[in-house]
């Protein structure tokens, strides 16, 4: 159950609108009205409460509690969402944590989230498109498109999405942070994803549950976080466009993966590399949305492989998702983006994997 949604217990709300209606995994509740509400009343469940109960172990009776042990056993409590009110009609808990954990409330975080969109955005330039829990309660997130930015394209037909996202957890499985992101939120698979591609995008705010950590919890510090996100966003868009305007055919694209795939010393390139570029070069060609031009359709290519194709590894579903959002093929992604941003970067990688592929075609003709 890779999207974590426990039937009993969990909600995903999704607003009544085709265009945010349905989600891949089904499991949404589309809500009745329009849209969903920015003051929350018609997500009801996605509000429980979070509670803080003291610990109280019952040891058995020849168990000899020492003065050590009771202070240590003092120093921790439990996480419970109070779910009386809710889709399961119990309390659950969640985590164990020490005395110093401060909780993320779910109403709290929505209601900052909402706040800043105003000031930020504007009352009527975001929709709420996404707001549930995960884990049998012990996650929250959110998704808001922004209007005008939830679709951009970049030429005249390749559509990217924008979204300001939040996830708070209740037992520590990650960090509570919001962030500005390409990904809709709908389960955990497309959290992690979120949250990792947001990361990689320095378009991510985390928040640890330490006890002053409620500071950071607030309206204006969500809203002068988001505005330079704003910001960095368009500046992101403008490298997508200008990697559209610049030209590569099919042997410059060979020459820059190679030249990406080697080190600046290296004498060779290694046959999984070699393999690796000669797989990846119908994708430039005749990949997703590309048509083997630019510079921006060998970072469609990279993406493409790295995330759906062979790069991502001979495994199917929520492992192939995350290896392609973390470890070594989330690292060739962004590699080949820095490279093709970077004009001396990427003429540096070009001359070397010209002068690999030419090295390799000589020993090949020798033998």
């Amino acid at each position: 159950m890779s999207h974590m949604i426990i039937e009993k217990i969990d909600t995903v709300y999704t607003p009544n609108q085709q265009q945010w209606r349905d989600t891949w995994h089904g499991h949404q509740t589309v809500v009745e009205e329009e849209k969903i509400s920015t003051d929350g009343s018609n997500v009801p469940y996605a509000f429980n409460p979070i509670l803080e109960v003291p610990m109280n172990p019952q040891f058995p009776d020849d168990f000899e509690l020492n003065e050590d042990t009771q202070n240590e056993v003092e120093q921790w409590k439990v996480i419970c969402a109070d779910c009386r009110d809710g889709k399961s009609g119990k309390i659950h808990p969640l985590h164990v944590p020490k005395k110093g954990y401060q909780i993320h409330d779910n109403r709290l975080m929505f209601d900052c989230m909402v706040k800043a969109a105003d000031q930020v955005l504007g009352a009527n330039n975001y929709e709420l498109v996404t707001v549930g829990t995960l884990g049998g309660y012990s996650q929250f997130f959110m998704s808001i498109a922004i209007k005008g930015e939830e679709k951009f394209t970049v030429g005249t037909d390749d559509i990217w999405s924008k979204y300001f996202n939040l996830i708070t957890s209740h037992n520590s499985v990650v960090s509570s942070s919001f962030m500005l992101s390409l990904i809709r939120m709908v389960c955990m698979n497309t959290v992690q994803a979120a949250i990792v591609e947001s990361t990689n995008n320095d378009t991510n705010q985390k928040i640890r549950h330490s006890k002053d950590s409620l500071d950071q919890i607030t309206p204006k510090a969500f809203e002068k976080t988001l505005s330079t996100w704003i910001d960095n966003a368009s500046q992101y868009k403008k490298q997508l466009e200008n990697l559209k305007s610049q030209k590569m055919d099919l042997n410059q694209f060979r020459a820059f993966s190679v030249g990406t795939f080697t080190e600046e010393k290296s004498d060779m390139i290694s046959t999984t590399s070699y393999n690796r570029v000669s797989e990846m070069e119908s994708l430039f060609v005749r990949g997703i949305g590309n048509v083997g031009e630019s510079r921006y359709d060998a970072l469609n290519a990279w993406t493409e492989y790295f995330t759906s194709g062979n790069g991502s590894g001979k495994v199917a579903g929520a492992k192939k998702l995350a290896r392609a959002n973390f470890g070594k093929a989330n690292d060739w992604k962004r590699e080949a983006f820095r490279i093709l941003t970077d004009e001396k970067e990427f003429t540096i990688a070009n001359e070397r994997g010209n002068q690999l592929m030419n090295d390799r075609a000589l020993m090949v003709g020798s033998n």
